[in-house]
């Protein structure tokens, strides 16, 4: 299954940072989100989203 990462702004529905790049696995994503974490921490909620 290939997935997209939505970011959004804490504690809100605002997406902050628009990500475009669709993974092509779980393990691929997961990652990616990782080191949007490390480089962001504590300031936003990333969320993978299934692409059709």
């Amino acid at each position: 299954m290939r997935y997209k990462i939505r970011v959004y702004e804490i504690g809100t529905n605002y997406e902050a940072i628009k990500v475009n790049e669709i993974f092509e696995s779980q393990d691929a994503v997961e990652t990616a989100i990782k080191k949007l974490k490390s480089s962001n921490p504590n300031k936003y909620d990333y969320v993978k989203v299934p692409v059709l």
